[in-house]
């Protein structure tokens, strides 16, 4: 049962670095940023640098296709892929139907992404909002205003936002991810999914667990 997890957090966060736990014969990396994922098992896994929109629909198209040969897809990152769809529209539409088409195409990404028979992680940059004087909240950045404040986060059943731990000294000792909805962040997961409120940067313990909840 694929139910897709949002990642959000900033760059060097651990979001990407949370793939190196999958099987990497059966994971797809969606490589929007056409970058080495940061860990050292990266070159085993099926690798594919995404440059025009084009060339994302026909590689979900092959996806949907693929059946049961993955079990995994990361895409990396959602942020990169709607500059893209936003780049596609500025150059194929003029004036109000630039964003017209942008926020339509936003929608046909997500249905996409939720269509697909493997299990889908998305990373994404956060966009930080004022709810409250001296309050910011993380919300997924995205251009435009009809997916932005955190609208794009309710197509999702499970976002996790990204959470460090440091020492005294202020160095980091370990990623985690944030689980739950605060003031500070639109972090979401299914009641009782997680015991724990802070889980690892681990994308194969957080499919296990949704294994378990739902199978």
């Amino acid at each position: 049962m694929n139910v897709p997890v949002l990642i959000q957090a900033d760059s060097g966060s651990g979001k990407s670095s949370a793939a190196r736990t999958l099987p990497a014969d059966k994971t797809v990396i969606v490589n929007v940023e056409a970058k080495p994922l940061p860990f050292r098992e990266f070159s085993k896994f099926k690798n594919v640098n995404i440059r025009k929109h084009r060339d994302y629909m026909q590689l979900i198209q092959e996806l949907k296709d693929a059946g049961d040969k993955y079990d995994f897809v990361v895409i990396d990152s959602l942020t990169a892929l709607l500059e893209m769809a936003h780049k596609y529209c500025s150059t194929v539409y003029n004036g109000y139907n630039i964003y017209s088409e942008f926020n339509d195409l936003i929608y046909n990404i997500l249905q996409d992404i939720k269509d697909l028979p493997q299990q889908v992680f998305i990373t994404c940059i956060p966009d930080y909002i004022e709810t409250a004087p001296g309050e910011l909240k993380a919300v997924p950045k995205v251009k435009g205003k009809e997916w932005a404040n955190g609208a794009i986060a309710k197509e999702f059943a499970i976002v996790l936002s990204g959470h460090l731990v440091d020492d005294e000294e202020g160095n980091i000792i370990r990623y985690e991810f944030d689980t739950r909805p605060s003031k500070y962040t639109c972090a979401k997961s299914a009641d009782g999914m997680f015991e724990e409120r802070y889980i690892p940067n681990d994308m194969k313990y957080i499919a296990d667990k949704i294994n378990e909840y739902y199978n």
